[in-house]
């Protein structure tokens, strides 16, 4: 079975496959199967006190098993401050339920870790579609409780570095908003890692275990 950690559509992924797809908040209903959900920096309503009502009730769900996509993104239109904030009241939610962040972060890498490192996290966190170079994946990997999730930005090459040094039980890999198969990612991150697709199966099925153990 093969575990796409991040998606936005279910449909590319084979029937024996697990995925786990991402609900934004105020845009997406809430799927009754395994997800995630978050407020995404893009889509923070003007009516933020509903939204995060909203919030508040899917993220008690039992299918709920990680709150997010959210975090920070220096590209969108999104009022900065207005970004930290919701950011930062969903790692409190986060905390107060025991369950894991994936986080989106764009270009903000040092304030999404401020906000981390202020709210105290105390949950496993996800890193997803992560497309930086070795050094900035080393540098966030120096904490034990953070993930990299790697997607379709491997298939061009340029990460092949990030396969080659990334620790094993600490990484995932995800299709997010692509077309892409899964299966096609798994094979790219196989060939350059020089490992079969079992162990790479194996390897990612127990990370999941080991960061969702407490949903």
């Amino acid at each position: 079975m093969l575990i796409n950690i991040h998606s936005h559509s279910i449909s590319t992924n084979a029937p024996e496959d697990f995925v786990l797809p991402n609900c934004i908040v105020s845009k997406d209903y809430l799927y009754e199967q395994a997800c995630s959900a978050g407020i995404h920096p893009w889509y923070i309503d003007l009516d933020e006190e509903a939204q995060w009502a909203a919030l508040e009730q899917y993220a008690g769900k039992p299918q709920v098993l990680a709150i997010g996509e959210c975090g920070l993104d220096k590209l969108t239109s999104t009022e900065w401050n207005k970004q930290i904030r919701v950011f930062e009241k969903q790692i409190t939610l986060a905390n107060a339920l025991k369950k894991p962040l994936i986080i989106h972060c764009v270009r903000a890498y040092h304030e999404v870790f401020i906000s981390l490192l202020r709210k105290e996290v105390k949950v496993p966190v996800i890193f997803h579609g992560f497309d930086r170079n070795w050094p900035l994946a080393e540098q966030l990997l120096k904490n034990k409780n953070y993930y990299l999730s790697l997607g379709t930005a491997i298939l061009k090459g340029k990460l092949d570095d990030v396969i080659q040094h990334i620790p094993l039980d600490r990484f995932f890999l995800e299709t997010d908003d692509k077309p892409t198969k899964i299966s096609d990612i798994y094979a790219y991150f196989c060939r350059v890692r020089k490992l079969s697709t079992i162990q790479v199966e194996d390897q990612i099925s127990t990370n999941f275990n080991s960061v969702f153990k407490s949903t």
